[in-house]
């Protein structure tokens, strides 16, 4: 009987130890290293730290699907021919989790001077 015990405690922390290593690669899998920096006035760029396949979308405050693409590398996104308003991108991985997202506006500034003239 006390062998039967032994043995069953040993499958039971092997299978912990099992569960535990799959969780950790899962949530390691989740948290691809990837950066979005903005570069210049109205771009930004897409930066994923590996090889890793991710899907770059970006869409717009109504939730319309503006912009969708797969990279593979380093790629800059120029937003200059989008009108003023609220606008989100997301990183995905290969499944389609969600690894980052990065919510940015656009609005147009007016500016007036006064300049004197002798």
């Amino acid at each position: 009987m006390k062998n039967f015990i032994t043995k069953n405690s040993i499958a039971a922390v092997a299978f912990a130890a099992l569960l535990s290593l799959s969780s950790a690669a899962i949530a390691a899998e989740l948290s691809l290293p990837v950066s979005i920096e903005k570069v210049g006035k109205l771009k930004f760029s897409v930066n994923p730290e590996s090889k890793t396949q991710l899907i770059v979308t970006i869409y717009d405050a109504e939730n319309n699907l503006i912009h969708s693409e797969s990279i593979t590398t380093k790629k800059t996104y120029s937003f200059e021919n989008l009108v003023d308003g609220a606008y989100r991108m997301e990183i995905l991985d290969a499944r389609k989790n969600l690894v980052k997202s990065k919510t940015f506006s656009i609005q147009t500034e007016v500016k007036r001077d006064l300049v004197a003239i002798q």
